[in-house]
């Protein structure tokens, strides 16, 4: 029997999300606001796909998109093989059931205990109580909180709410899992938990997340893209670690270099240059053998460099490091040392 495809090749998966030139305005005339402006994106299944920018970004907005929260003024959303944004609320109704949602402010129902909570979505999809009662005490084994079953909201930490606020997302078995800034009402090291368990929903699960976040720990912890907004646009997209690691993007730094610690501020630099004289430039650790060897080479080229900025960091699975040289030397020495640099890694000379 032949291959169904020439060659055998299997044609590209569909995306489980795609935005294709999507628009959202709000209000008309000279009061409209965009929040989201032409935004085109694939999110593929099994991924975890970070979106990050500052507040007023458009993140929430794009979000809302998502689940059909919002229709786009123009452009359209697809979501699992549907143009979201067109369908009638009947079947809008079953698409968001195989979305999953966990908020910044938790959401939890006060007036039911830990397992009510959890159940609540189950019970609105029509599951009988016996099968509910069994997914319940799988979703709560899962966030670690089988003791906290009859417990009510008040009783928990903040942690141990977003935790419950995950199994409910979780529940109905969704193919999407939204989390909109879903850490940042939480302390440093119950954020480290919660992006601990978002991170085994998707490897153990197989569930596809999109995380909106200003918070550069949530996209360097959890996340296998990232999409970074500002003014309601995407303005770089990327894998975490090439993004992280390349401390220029296009004409002007980008958010994410900007954002990053291993890249001096405005301040850091003008304490660096009363101590001194060089050509200072920021240099990607990408490749630190092949900086290293550089660097090595440099009293031959005639140049002499200090370090005097940078740091090393780690994405979800690999590390990134920034640094900051301050290259002396004559001229010319100078020159071909960065020259060098910039033929071995990402290099930025530093304003």
């Amino acid at each position: 029997m032949g291959s169904e495809h020439p060659g055998g090749a299997r044609p590209p998966e569909t995306p489980l999300i795609e935005f294709r030139g999507v628009t959202r305005t709000f209000g008309e005339g000279e009061r409209a606001v965009t929040a989201v402006d032409d935004v085109s994106l694939r999110v593929h299944r099994g991924e975890v796909l970070g979106v990050i920018g500052f507040s007023g970004a458009g993140k929430s907005t794009l979000i809302r998109l998502v689940n059909g929260l919002e229709k786009p003024t123009s452009g359209s959303v697809h979501v699992l093989g549907q143009e979201i944004s067109a369908l009638p609320e009947r079947r809008l109704t079953k698409v968001r059931s195989r979305i999953g949602m966990v908020f910044q402010q938790f959401n939890l129902f006060g007036s039911r205990d830990v397992a009510g909570n959890v159940a609540y979505p189950l019970r609105i999809a029509g599951w009988n109580r016996r099968r509910r009662g069994h997914r319940v005490g799988e979703l709560l084994e899962f966030v670690g909180l089988t003791d906290k079953a009859d417990q009510y909201p008040e009783q928990l930490s903040g942690g141990q709410k977003q935790r419950v606020g995950i199994a409910r997302a979780l529940a109905a078995e969704p193919d999407i899992l939204l989390a909109d800034e879903s850490t940042s009402a939480l302390d440093p090291a119950t954020t480290a938990e919660v992006l601990a368990l978002l991170r085994r929903a998707n490897e153990e699960l197989g569930i596809t997340i999109v995380a909106i976040t200003h918070e550069m720990e949530v996209i360097r912890a959890i996340a296998d893209r990232v999409a970074v907004m500002d003014r309601g646009r995407i303005v770089e997209t990327g894998s975490v670690h090439d993004l992280f690691s390349n401390p220029y993007s296009g004409e002007e730094p980008g958010f994410v270099a900007s954002a990053l610690k291993g890249r001096p501020t405005p301040e850091d630099v003008e304490r660096i240059r009363k101590g001194t004289s060089g050509r200072l430039v920021t240099v990607s650790l990408k490749d630190s053998v092949a900086v290293g060897s550089v660097l090595g080479r440099a009293d031959r080229l005639g140049a002499s460099f200090e370090i005097v900025h940078g740091g090393m960091s780690t994405t979800k699975d690999s590390s990134y490091g920034l640094v900051t040289l301050a290259v002396g030397g004559p001229a010319e020495a100078a020159e071909r040392l960065i020259a060098e640099l910039a033929a071995a890694s990402p290099v930025q000379e530093v304003d």
